[in-house]
């Protein structure tokens, strides 16, 4: 199982065409890179606060 991979385009107009990438880019497990670094930008800070709260 790759776990980077690239969407195909699932857009009806596209259908019968060559395939070609999606317009949401690269996905890791189905989810979008994007979502992936937002939620990892969130926590990392709420993770390292609670880890020096937990370690006083």
């Amino acid at each position: 199982m790759k776990i980077r991979t690239v969407g195909a385009c699932q857009r009806p107009e596209c259908a019968g065409v060559e395939a070609h990438e999606d317009d949401h880019g690269t996905r890791f497990f189905r989810v979008p890179a994007w979502v992936v670094c937002f939620v990892l930008c969130a926590a990392m800070p709420v993770a390292l606060l609670a880890y020096t709260y937990a370690s006083r």
